[in-house]
Protein backbone atom coordinates (compact mmCIF):
# COMPACT_ATOMS: atom_id res chain seq x y z
CA UNK A 1 0.00 0.00 0.00
CA UNK A 2 2.80 2.37 0.86
CA UNK A 3 5.19 4.12 -1.50
CA UNK A 4 8.19 2.25 -0.03
CA UNK A 5 11.73 1.19 -0.93
CA UNK A 6 10.62 -2.07 -2.52
CA UNK A 7 8.10 -0.30 -4.72
CA UNK A 8 10.68 2.31 -5.80
CA UNK A 9 13.08 -0.45 -6.81
CA UNK A 10 10.35 -2.10 -8.88
CA UNK A 11 9.66 1.19 -10.68
CA UNK A 12 13.34 1.75 -11.47
CA UNK A 13 13.91 -1.82 -12.68
CA UNK A 14 10.74 -1.78 -14.79
CA UNK A 15 11.61 1.46 -16.53
CA UNK A 16 15.28 0.62 -17.04
CA UNK A 17 14.06 -2.12 -19.36
CA UNK A 18 12.00 0.39 -21.36
CA UNK A 19 14.52 3.17 -21.81
CA UNK A 20 15.43 1.94 -25.29
CA UNK A 21 12.01 3.21 -26.27
CA UNK A 22 11.80 6.89 -27.09
CA UNK A 23 8.08 6.98 -26.35
CA UNK A 24 8.26 6.68 -22.57
CA UNK A 25 6.57 8.30 -19.60
CA UNK A 26 9.71 8.65 -17.50
CA UNK A 27 11.83 11.75 -17.06
CA UNK A 28 15.51 11.58 -16.08
CA UNK A 29 16.43 14.47 -13.78
CA UNK A 30 19.72 15.63 -12.28
CA UNK A 31 19.22 18.29 -9.63
CA UNK A 32 16.34 20.72 -9.15
CA UNK A 33 14.98 23.24 -6.72
CA UNK A 34 11.47 23.34 -5.29
CA UNK A 35 10.12 25.53 -8.10
CA UNK A 36 11.56 23.21 -10.75
CA UNK A 37 10.02 20.25 -8.94
CA UNK A 38 6.60 21.91 -9.24
CA UNK A 39 7.17 22.36 -12.97
CA UNK A 40 8.16 18.70 -13.31
CA UNK A 41 5.03 17.56 -11.47
CA UNK A 42 2.93 19.73 -13.77
CA UNK A 43 4.71 18.45 -16.90
CA UNK A 44 4.45 14.81 -15.81
CA UNK A 45 0.74 15.08 -14.98
CA UNK A 46 0.12 16.46 -18.48
CA UNK A 47 2.43 13.84 -20.03
CA UNK A 48 0.47 11.01 -18.42
CA UNK A 49 -2.74 12.56 -19.76
CA UNK A 50 -1.19 12.86 -23.22
CA UNK A 51 -0.04 9.22 -23.20
CA UNK A 52 -3.31 8.03 -21.63
CA UNK A 53 -1.47 6.27 -18.81
CA UNK A 54 -2.36 6.47 -15.10
CA UNK A 55 1.09 7.75 -14.07
CA UNK A 56 4.28 9.38 -15.28
CA UNK A 57 7.61 9.24 -13.45
CA UNK A 58 10.79 11.15 -12.78
CA UNK A 59 14.03 9.53 -11.60
CA UNK A 60 17.04 11.12 -9.98
CA UNK A 61 20.28 9.10 -9.87
CA UNK A 62 19.85 7.16 -13.12
CA UNK A 63 21.87 8.04 -16.24
CA UNK A 64 19.82 9.09 -19.25
CA UNK A 65 22.49 7.82 -21.65
CA UNK A 66 23.58 4.35 -20.52
CA UNK A 67 20.82 3.69 -17.96
CA UNK A 68 23.31 3.08 -15.19
CA UNK A 69 22.55 3.73 -11.51
CA UNK A 70 24.77 6.74 -10.80
CA UNK A 71 23.28 7.97 -7.54
CA UNK A 72 22.17 11.47 -6.61
CA UNK A 73 22.63 14.02 -3.85
CA UNK A 74 19.14 15.42 -4.42
CA UNK A 75 16.99 15.46 -1.27
CA UNK A 76 13.21 15.65 -1.83
CA UNK A 77 11.59 18.59 -0.04
CA UNK A 78 9.56 17.76 3.04
CA UNK A 79 7.52 20.97 2.89
CA UNK A 80 6.92 23.29 -0.03
CA UNK A 81 4.40 25.60 -1.66
CA UNK A 82 3.74 23.17 -4.48
CA UNK A 83 0.06 22.70 -3.69
CA UNK A 84 -0.56 26.44 -3.71
CA UNK A 85 1.17 26.92 -7.05
CA UNK A 86 -0.36 23.95 -8.89
CA UNK A 87 -3.66 24.88 -10.57
CA UNK A 88 -5.44 21.70 -9.48
CA UNK A 89 -4.76 19.16 -6.80
CA UNK A 90 -1.84 17.04 -7.98
CA UNK A 91 -1.60 13.46 -6.76
CA UNK A 92 2.03 12.44 -6.46
CA UNK A 93 4.50 10.53 -4.28
CA UNK A 94 8.24 11.15 -3.96
CA UNK A 95 10.76 9.12 -2.03
CA UNK A 96 14.54 8.70 -1.77
CA UNK A 97 15.87 5.16 -1.54
CA UNK A 98 19.07 3.20 -2.15
CA UNK A 99 19.70 0.81 -5.03
CA UNK A 100 23.05 -0.99 -5.18
CA UNK A 101 24.27 1.28 -2.41
CA UNK A 102 23.52 4.47 -4.36
CA UNK A 103 20.84 7.05 -3.67
CA UNK A 104 17.94 7.19 -6.10
CA UNK A 105 14.85 9.42 -5.94
CA UNK A 106 11.56 8.33 -7.51
CA UNK A 107 8.65 10.68 -8.27
CA UNK A 108 5.31 9.18 -9.32
CA UNK A 109 2.65 11.62 -10.63
CA UNK A 110 -0.97 10.73 -11.37
CA UNK A 111 -2.25 12.04 -14.66
CA UNK A 112 -4.16 15.32 -14.82
CA UNK A 113 -7.93 15.03 -14.52
CA UNK A 114 -10.79 17.35 -15.56
CA UNK A 115 -8.36 19.94 -16.98
CA UNK A 116 -4.69 20.34 -17.85
CA UNK A 117 -2.26 21.01 -15.00
CA UNK A 118 -0.61 24.41 -14.51
CA UNK A 119 2.19 25.50 -12.25
CA UNK A 120 2.19 29.17 -11.26
CA UNK A 121 -0.21 29.87 -14.13
CA UNK A 122 1.84 28.10 -16.79
CA UNK A 123 1.26 24.72 -18.45
CA UNK A 124 4.24 22.41 -18.98
CA UNK A 125 4.83 19.15 -20.84
CA UNK A 126 7.74 16.68 -21.02
CA UNK A 127 9.10 16.25 -24.57
CA UNK A 128 12.14 14.04 -25.28
CA UNK A 129 13.13 14.00 -21.61
CA UNK A 130 13.01 17.79 -21.38
CA UNK A 131 10.61 20.18 -19.66
CA UNK A 132 8.84 22.36 -22.23
CA UNK A 133 6.10 24.98 -22.35
CA UNK A 134 2.88 23.36 -23.51
CA UNK A 135 1.93 26.38 -25.59
CA UNK A 136 4.93 25.71 -27.84
CA UNK A 137 3.41 22.36 -28.83
CA UNK A 138 -0.11 23.13 -30.12
CA UNK A 139 -0.71 19.61 -31.48
CA UNK A 140 0.08 18.06 -28.11
CA UNK A 141 -2.16 20.64 -26.42
CA UNK A 142 -5.06 19.76 -28.73
CA UNK A 143 -4.58 16.07 -28.01
CA UNK A 144 -4.61 16.74 -24.26
CA UNK A 145 -8.04 18.31 -24.51
CA UNK A 146 -9.29 15.51 -26.75
CA UNK A 147 -8.11 13.04 -24.11
CA UNK A 148 -9.91 15.01 -21.41
CA UNK A 149 -13.13 14.80 -23.41
CA UNK A 150 -12.55 11.04 -23.71
CA UNK A 151 -11.52 10.55 -20.11
CA UNK A 152 -12.08 7.35 -18.24
CA UNK A 153 -15.27 6.85 -16.31
CA UNK A 154 -15.35 7.28 -12.55
CA UNK A 155 -15.56 3.52 -12.15
CA UNK A 156 -12.13 2.77 -13.63
CA UNK A 157 -10.23 5.65 -12.05
CA UNK A 158 -7.92 4.73 -9.15
CA UNK A 159 -9.17 4.75 -5.57
CA UNK A 160 -5.91 3.55 -4.06
CA UNK A 161 -2.60 2.86 -5.76
CA UNK A 162 0.60 0.93 -4.97
CA UNK A 163 -1.37 -1.77 -3.18
CA UNK A 164 -0.04 -5.25 -2.45
CA UNK A 165 -2.12 -8.40 -2.84
CA UNK A 166 -2.22 -8.74 0.94
CA UNK A 167 -3.52 -5.19 1.34
CA UNK A 168 -6.22 -5.78 -1.28
CA UNK A 169 -7.56 -8.71 0.73
CA UNK A 170 -7.37 -6.60 3.89
CA UNK A 171 -9.19 -3.62 2.37
CA UNK A 172 -11.81 -5.39 0.25
CA UNK A 173 -14.31 -8.01 1.40
CA UNK A 174 -13.25 -10.61 -1.14
CA UNK A 175 -14.77 -13.48 0.81
CA UNK A 176 -18.24 -11.88 0.65
CA UNK A 177 -17.83 -11.39 -3.10
CA UNK A 178 -17.03 -15.05 -3.73
CA UNK A 179 -19.92 -16.06 -1.49
CA UNK A 180 -22.36 -13.93 -3.50
CA UNK A 181 -20.95 -15.31 -6.75
CA UNK A 182 -21.45 -18.84 -5.37
CA UNK A 183 -17.79 -19.60 -6.02
CA UNK A 184 -15.48 -21.46 -3.65
CA UNK A 185 -13.12 -19.00 -1.93
CA UNK A 186 -9.59 -19.75 -3.16
CA UNK A 187 -6.67 -20.36 -0.82
CA UNK A 188 -4.31 -18.83 -3.35
CA UNK A 189 -4.29 -14.98 -3.28
CA UNK A 190 -3.38 -14.88 -6.97
CA UNK A 191 -6.71 -16.54 -7.85
CA UNK A 192 -8.54 -13.93 -5.78
CA UNK A 193 -6.70 -11.10 -7.54
CA UNK A 194 -7.44 -12.68 -10.93
CA UNK A 195 -11.19 -12.59 -10.23
CA UNK A 196 -11.00 -8.99 -8.97
CA UNK A 197 -9.10 -8.02 -12.12
CA UNK A 198 -11.68 -9.76 -14.31
CA UNK A 199 -14.44 -7.72 -12.64
CA UNK A 200 -12.44 -4.47 -13.01
CA UNK A 201 -12.20 -4.04 -9.25
CA UNK A 202 -8.40 -4.13 -9.47
CA UNK A 203 -5.86 -3.34 -12.17
CA UNK A 204 -2.32 -4.66 -12.22
CA UNK A 205 0.70 -2.41 -12.67
CA UNK A 206 3.96 -3.56 -14.20
CA UNK A 207 5.73 -3.12 -10.88
CA UNK A 208 4.20 -6.02 -8.97
CA UNK A 209 1.68 -3.87 -7.13
CA UNK A 210 -1.93 -3.11 -7.90
CA UNK A 211 -4.46 -0.31 -8.17
CA UNK A 212 -7.89 -0.63 -6.56
CA UNK A 213 -10.36 1.09 -8.87
CA UNK A 214 -13.20 3.28 -7.68
CA UNK A 215 -15.51 0.47 -8.76
CA UNK A 216 -13.73 -2.02 -6.52
CA UNK A 217 -13.69 0.35 -3.56
CA UNK A 218 -17.30 1.47 -4.00
CA UNK A 219 -18.64 -2.08 -4.16
CA UNK A 220 -16.31 -4.15 -1.97
CA UNK A 221 -14.78 -1.83 0.63
CA UNK A 222 -14.88 -3.20 4.16
CA UNK A 223 -14.84 0.48 5.20
CA UNK A 224 -15.64 3.19 2.64
CA UNK A 225 -13.81 5.72 4.80
CA UNK A 226 -10.55 4.00 3.88
CA UNK A 227 -10.95 5.32 0.31
CA UNK A 228 -10.97 9.08 -0.17
CA UNK A 229 -12.52 8.93 -3.65
CA UNK A 230 -15.65 7.01 -2.58
CA UNK A 231 -15.94 7.84 1.12
CA UNK A 232 -18.78 10.29 0.51
CA UNK A 233 -20.70 7.95 -1.79
CA UNK A 234 -22.03 6.07 1.25
CA UNK A 235 -25.83 5.76 1.34
CA UNK A 236 -27.57 7.88 4.00
CA UNK A 237 -30.84 6.79 5.62
CA UNK A 238 -32.91 9.51 7.32
CA UNK A 239 -35.99 8.77 9.40
CA UNK A 240 -38.38 11.63 10.18
CA UNK A 241 -41.02 11.47 12.90
CA UNK A 242 -43.33 13.77 10.94
CA UNK A 243 -43.76 15.02 7.39
CA UNK A 244 -41.80 18.23 7.98
CA UNK A 245 -38.22 17.86 6.71
CA UNK A 246 -37.10 20.78 8.87
CA UNK A 247 -37.54 18.59 11.96
CA UNK A 248 -34.52 16.62 13.20
CA UNK A 249 -34.12 13.18 11.70
CA UNK A 250 -32.47 9.99 12.86
CA UNK A 251 -29.53 9.44 10.50
CA UNK A 252 -27.61 6.30 9.61
CA UNK A 253 -24.69 6.39 7.12
CA UNK A 254 -23.56 3.21 5.41
CA UNK A 255 -20.00 2.20 6.12
CA UNK A 256 -19.46 -0.67 3.69
CA UNK A 257 -19.24 -1.04 -0.07
CA UNK A 258 -22.51 -1.36 -1.96
CA UNK A 259 -22.25 -5.10 -2.62
CA UNK A 260 -21.08 -6.20 0.82
CA UNK A 261 -23.41 -3.82 2.64
CA UNK A 262 -26.55 -4.11 0.49
CA UNK A 263 -28.44 -6.70 2.52
CA UNK A 264 -27.69 -4.87 5.74
CA UNK A 265 -28.87 -1.61 4.18
CA UNK A 266 -32.17 -3.13 3.01
CA UNK A 267 -32.76 -4.79 6.38
CA UNK A 268 -32.12 -1.48 8.17
CA UNK A 269 -34.55 0.39 5.89
CA UNK A 270 -37.23 -2.27 6.30
CA UNK A 271 -36.87 -2.25 10.09
CA UNK A 272 -37.59 1.50 10.12
CA UNK A 273 -40.60 1.47 7.80
CA UNK A 274 -44.15 1.60 9.22
CA UNK A 275 -46.08 -1.67 9.60
CA UNK A 276 -49.71 -2.75 9.82
CA UNK A 277 -51.11 -5.53 11.97
CA UNK A 278 -52.72 -8.45 10.18
CA UNK A 279 -54.47 -11.42 11.78
CA UNK A 280 -53.71 -14.77 10.20
CA UNK A 281 -55.83 -17.35 11.97
CA UNK A 282 -55.13 -16.91 15.66
CA UNK A 283 -51.80 -15.13 15.05
CA UNK A 284 -51.27 -11.40 14.89
CA UNK A 285 -48.53 -10.45 12.47
CA UNK A 286 -46.98 -7.09 11.65
CA UNK A 287 -46.40 -6.53 7.94
CA UNK A 288 -44.51 -3.67 6.29
CA UNK A 289 -46.76 -1.29 4.35
CA UNK A 290 -44.32 -1.44 1.41
CA UNK A 291 -43.27 -4.56 -0.53
CA UNK A 292 -39.64 -5.38 0.24
CA UNK A 293 -38.93 -6.28 -3.39
CA UNK A 294 -39.94 -2.75 -4.47
CA UNK A 295 -37.62 -1.25 -1.86
CA UNK A 296 -34.77 -3.48 -3.07
CA UNK A 297 -35.29 -2.46 -6.68
CA UNK A 298 -35.64 1.24 -5.92
CA UNK A 299 -32.49 1.32 -3.79
CA UNK A 300 -30.53 -0.75 -6.33
CA UNK A 301 -31.68 1.60 -9.11
CA UNK A 302 -30.52 4.62 -7.12
CA UNK A 303 -27.08 3.06 -6.62
CA UNK A 304 -26.69 1.98 -10.23
CA UNK A 305 -28.06 5.08 -11.97
CA UNK A 306 -26.51 7.80 -9.82
CA UNK A 307 -24.11 10.20 -11.52
CA UNK A 308 -20.82 9.27 -9.85
CA UNK A 309 -19.17 12.45 -11.10
CA UNK A 310 -21.64 14.53 -9.10
CA UNK A 311 -21.05 15.29 -5.44
CA UNK A 312 -23.26 13.62 -2.88
CA UNK A 313 -24.66 10.14 -2.48
CA UNK A 314 -28.02 8.32 -2.58
CA UNK A 315 -30.34 9.29 0.31
CA UNK A 316 -33.28 7.28 1.63
CA UNK A 317 -35.74 9.48 3.54
CA UNK A 318 -38.43 7.72 5.58
CA UNK A 319 -41.63 9.59 6.51
CA UNK A 320 -44.73 8.28 8.29
CA UNK A 321 -46.75 8.19 5.04
CA UNK A 322 -44.15 7.89 2.28
CA UNK A 323 -40.60 7.05 1.32
CA UNK A 324 -38.20 9.12 -0.80
CA UNK A 325 -35.09 7.81 -2.54
CA UNK A 326 -32.86 10.49 -4.05
CA UNK A 327 -29.72 9.99 -6.11
CA UNK A 328 -27.28 12.45 -7.69
CA UNK A 329 -27.75 13.09 -11.40
CA UNK A 330 -30.64 13.55 -13.78
CA UNK A 331 -32.13 10.45 -15.45
CA UNK A 332 -30.74 9.55 -18.87
CA UNK A 333 -34.26 8.92 -20.21
CA UNK A 334 -37.59 10.65 -19.71
CA UNK A 335 -39.27 9.41 -16.54
CA UNK A 336 -42.49 8.62 -18.41
CA UNK A 337 -40.56 6.00 -20.44
CA UNK A 338 -38.95 4.15 -17.52
CA UNK A 339 -41.10 1.05 -18.06
CA UNK A 340 -40.63 0.46 -21.79
CA UNK A 341 -37.25 2.02 -22.56
CA UNK A 342 -34.34 -0.31 -23.42
CA UNK A 343 -31.63 -0.68 -20.72
CA UNK A 344 -29.64 2.52 -20.27
CA UNK A 345 -27.04 3.03 -17.56
CA UNK A 346 -24.35 5.65 -17.09
CA UNK A 347 -22.39 3.18 -14.91
CA UNK A 348 -22.14 0.05 -17.04
CA UNK A 349 -19.48 -1.74 -14.99
CA UNK A 350 -21.26 -1.03 -11.71
CA UNK A 351 -24.59 -2.26 -13.11
CA UNK A 352 -22.97 -5.41 -14.53
CA UNK A 353 -21.25 -6.24 -11.24
CA UNK A 354 -24.42 -5.77 -9.16
CA UNK A 355 -26.38 -7.91 -11.60
CA UNK A 356 -23.68 -10.59 -11.48
CA UNK A 357 -23.98 -10.93 -7.70
CA UNK A 358 -27.78 -10.95 -7.85
CA UNK A 359 -28.53 -7.58 -6.25
CA UNK A 360 -30.47 -6.23 -9.21
CA UNK A 361 -32.66 -8.04 -11.70
CA UNK A 362 -32.11 -8.40 -15.41
CA UNK A 363 -31.14 -5.02 -16.80
CA UNK A 364 -34.07 -2.94 -17.94
CA UNK A 365 -36.70 -4.87 -15.99
CA UNK A 366 -36.29 -3.23 -12.57
CA UNK A 367 -38.92 -0.52 -12.89
CA UNK A 368 -41.40 -2.96 -14.42
CA UNK A 369 -41.09 -5.10 -11.31
CA UNK A 370 -41.45 -2.08 -9.03
CA UNK A 371 -44.79 -1.21 -10.64
CA UNK A 372 -45.90 -4.85 -10.45
CA UNK A 373 -45.23 -5.00 -6.70
CA UNK A 374 -46.88 -1.61 -6.17
CA UNK A 375 -50.03 -2.80 -7.95
CA UNK A 376 -50.10 -6.03 -5.95
CA UNK A 377 -50.02 -3.99 -2.73
CA UNK A 378 -52.56 -1.50 -4.15
CA UNK A 379 -50.24 1.44 -3.50
CA UNK A 380 -50.26 4.76 -5.36
CA UNK A 381 -47.89 4.83 -8.34
CA UNK A 382 -44.38 6.08 -7.53
CA UNK A 383 -43.81 9.75 -8.31
CA UNK A 384 -40.54 10.66 -10.05
CA UNK A 385 -39.27 14.20 -9.56
CA UNK A 386 -36.39 15.53 -11.65
CA UNK A 387 -34.21 18.31 -10.29
CA UNK A 388 -31.31 20.18 -11.85
CA UNK A 389 -28.70 17.74 -10.52
CA UNK A 390 -30.62 14.90 -8.89
CA UNK A 391 -33.61 12.58 -9.20
CA UNK A 392 -36.12 11.61 -6.51
CA UNK A 393 -38.53 8.68 -6.47
CA UNK A 394 -41.36 8.88 -3.93
CA UNK A 395 -43.28 5.79 -2.84
CA UNK A 396 -46.50 6.29 -0.87
CA UNK A 397 -48.31 4.07 1.59
CA UNK A 398 -51.71 2.60 0.77
CA UNK A 399 -54.72 4.86 0.23
CA UNK A 400 -58.34 4.08 -0.48
CA UNK A 401 -59.34 4.86 -4.06
CA UNK A 402 -61.55 7.77 -3.00
CA UNK A 403 -58.65 9.25 -1.01
CA UNK A 404 -56.37 9.40 -4.08
CA UNK A 405 -55.97 12.76 -5.78
CA UNK A 406 -56.80 13.11 -9.45
CA UNK A 407 -53.08 13.32 -10.22
CA UNK A 408 -52.40 10.10 -8.29
CA UNK A 409 -55.18 8.24 -10.14
CA UNK A 410 -53.82 9.38 -13.50
CA UNK A 411 -50.28 8.34 -12.56
CA UNK A 412 -51.48 4.89 -11.50
CA UNK A 413 -53.51 4.49 -14.68
CA UNK A 414 -50.60 5.47 -16.94
CA UNK A 415 -48.21 3.09 -15.14
CA UNK A 416 -50.80 0.30 -15.39
CA UNK A 417 -51.30 0.77 -19.13
CA UNK A 418 -47.53 0.95 -19.79
CA UNK A 419 -46.87 -2.18 -17.74
CA UNK A 420 -49.57 -4.18 -19.51
CA UNK A 421 -48.36 -2.96 -22.90
CA UNK A 422 -44.80 -4.22 -22.40
CA UNK A 423 -46.25 -7.51 -21.06
CA UNK A 424 -48.45 -7.75 -24.18
CA UNK A 425 -51.58 -7.76 -22.03
CA UNK A 426 -54.71 -5.60 -22.45
CA UNK A 427 -55.61 -2.60 -20.30
CA UNK A 428 -59.33 -2.14 -19.85
CA UNK A 429 -61.94 -1.37 -17.22
CA UNK A 430 -61.67 -4.84 -15.70
CA UNK A 431 -57.85 -4.79 -15.35
CA UNK A 432 -57.76 -1.29 -13.82
CA UNK A 433 -60.62 -2.11 -11.42
CA UNK A 434 -58.62 -5.15 -10.30
CA UNK A 435 -55.59 -2.93 -9.82
CA UNK A 436 -57.59 -0.49 -7.64
CA UNK A 437 -59.45 -3.34 -5.85
CA UNK A 438 -62.84 -1.93 -6.92
CA UNK A 439 -66.16 -3.75 -7.36
CA UNK A 440 -68.14 -4.30 -10.54
CA UNK A 441 -70.59 -1.55 -9.56
CA UNK A 442 -67.70 0.94 -9.51
CA UNK A 443 -66.90 0.67 -13.20
CA UNK A 444 -67.87 4.30 -13.71
CA UNK A 445 -65.04 5.40 -11.40
CA UNK A 446 -62.46 3.61 -13.53
CA UNK A 447 -63.98 4.95 -16.76
CA UNK A 448 -63.55 8.44 -15.39
CA UNK A 449 -59.87 7.74 -14.63
CA UNK A 450 -59.31 6.48 -18.18
CA UNK A 451 -60.97 9.61 -19.57
CA UNK A 452 -58.85 11.90 -17.39
CA UNK A 453 -55.64 10.09 -18.39
CA UNK A 454 -56.59 10.33 -22.07
CA UNK A 455 -57.26 14.05 -21.59
CA UNK A 456 -53.69 14.41 -20.30
CA UNK A 457 -52.57 12.70 -23.54
CA UNK A 458 -50.74 9.98 -21.64
CA UNK A 459 -52.81 7.12 -23.09
CA UNK A 460 -55.04 6.58 -26.09
CA UNK A 461 -57.83 4.22 -27.13
CA UNK A 462 -56.58 1.17 -28.94
CA UNK A 463 -57.81 1.07 -32.54
CA UNK A 464 -60.51 -1.48 -33.27
CA UNK A 465 -61.96 -1.53 -29.76
CA UNK A 466 -65.47 -0.23 -29.09
CA UNK A 467 -67.43 0.92 -26.06
CA UNK A 468 -67.98 -2.57 -24.66
CA UNK A 469 -64.45 -3.89 -25.18
CA UNK A 470 -62.47 -0.66 -25.07
CA UNK A 471 -58.75 -1.05 -24.46
CA UNK A 472 -56.03 1.53 -23.95
CA UNK A 473 -52.36 1.83 -24.90
CA UNK A 474 -49.63 4.37 -23.98
CA UNK A 475 -49.43 7.55 -26.03
CA UNK A 476 -46.05 6.49 -27.46
CA UNK A 477 -47.22 3.06 -28.66
CA UNK A 478 -47.38 2.54 -32.42
CA UNK A 479 -50.50 0.84 -33.70
CA UNK A 480 -48.36 -1.16 -36.18
CA UNK A 481 -46.53 -2.77 -33.26
CA UNK A 482 -49.69 -4.00 -31.54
Amino acid sequence: MSFDKSYCEQIVNAFLKQFEQRDTTVLMVSECNTEQLGMYICGLANLALYKKTPYAYALWGVSSTDRAITGTTYIPPTQSKLSAELSIKAVYSILATEIDGKSVVVLEVQRAANTTMQYNGTEYIIVNNELKLLRDYPEIEKQLWRNLDDRESFEVRPAKTNVSAEDIIRLLDCQKLFEMLSIHYPNNPSEIIAKLTELRFVTEKNTGKYTITNLGALLLAKRLKWFETVEYKAVRVLKYEGVDITNPAKEQVGGKGYIVGFEGLINYIMSNLPTVENIEGAIRKNTCVYPMLSIRELVANALIHQDLDETGAPIVSIFPDHLEITNPGKPLISFDRFIDHPPCSRNESLAAAMHKVGICEERGSGYDKIITYVENYNLPAPIITEYERSTKVSLFSKKDFDSLTKKEKIAACYAHVCLNYVKNEPSNNNTLRTRFKLNENERYKVSRVFNDTCAEQLIKVRSGTGMKNREYIPYWAKESEI
